[in-house]
């Protein structure tokens, strides 16, 4: 979200970096394809996990799914693509998918069936695709998953450059699962420079990217007054990239094990 980092600064901080705090990323040649990545949680296993789905440009070919453990600190290839219809695309193929109940979830369109939209959710502990159906006609040029105040939820950005009214409808789902609880809880017009929703903050304002005399930046719009303001992020156009975070003690070169030592604590504390 920052102004670049000159090459030397980014080649400095990449040498002081201890090399058994990296993880080992796997090597593999795939031809022409399209990458769409992924990170979440398995609660079920208490492992995090990075799934990577390699889309080949030759038709013919199902997409390769791969997934990497934190636990077992290696990357294995899965079935699962096979299970993904040819014509899959992934919307917005540079936003974060949104991880989720133990899943991580993508906005896709299915191009071989009438360009049906809807969301695709990877299950990170069977390690299968199931499609989430949603309300036709919602998603626009641009569409984001994300999850806000624990509900799964859509940004959905009509922004193209040839639609006379932009805007970005915001979709959550109130109910996991269940496909008719899914709510337009509100629309945002694109004024004032506005051209992206990026993403929703707690406070109720709303990320956007924004365009202004000297260029792009990251500003935070309150619904309720319409006031756009200065963040004091700048970038390039659609370089911005929102995600949320959570505080962790868990270290990405070692096994997960942390809830597992705090629960077993806890329960001869209360012998």
């Amino acid at each position: 979200m920052s102004d670049s980092l000159p090459d030397e600064v980014v080649l400095e901080i990449l040498h002081r970096l201890p090399a058994k705090s990296l993880i080992r990323l796997s090597i593999a040649v795939y031809g022409r394809v399209t990458f769409r990545i992924a990170f979440g949680f398995d609660p079920r296993s208490n492992d995090y996990k990075v799934v990577r789905i390699a889309i080949p440009f030759e038709e013919e070919k199902p997409p390769l799914v791969e997934v990497y453990s934190l636990n077992e600190g290696s990357w294995r290839i899965t079935s699962a693509g096979t299970s993904l219809t040819k014509g899959i695309s992934f919307n917005g193929w540079l936003q974060p998918a949104a991880s989720l109940n133990g899943a991580v979830h993508f906005a896709a369109t299915d191009m071989d069936n009438a360009n049906s939209s809807f969301v695709l959710s990877f299950d990170l502990g069977d390690e299968v695709f199931r499609i989430i159906s949603v309300p036709n006609g919602i998603f626009g040029d641009v569409v984001q998953t994300l999850v806000h105040r624990g509900s799964l939820s859509l940004l959905c950005n009509h922004n193209n450059e040839f639609r006379t009214n932009k805007f970005c409808s915001v979709w959550v789902m109130k109910e996991y699962g269940v496909v008719d609880s899914w709510t337009k809880q509100f629309t945002v017009d694109f004024n004032g420079g506005m051209v992206r929703v990026l993403g929703l903050r707690k406070n109720g304002h709303i990320l956007v990217e924004a365009r202004v005399r000297s260029g792009w930046e990251l500003s935070s719009y309150d619904p309720e007054s319409q006031q756009v303001n200065n963040i004091g992020i700048h970038g390039m156009a659609y370089d911005f990239h929102i995600d949320n975070y959570m505080e962790s003690l868990v270290m990405l070169d070692k096994p997960n094990d942390a809830v597992s030592r705090r629960e077993v604590s806890r329960k001869r504390k209360c012998r």
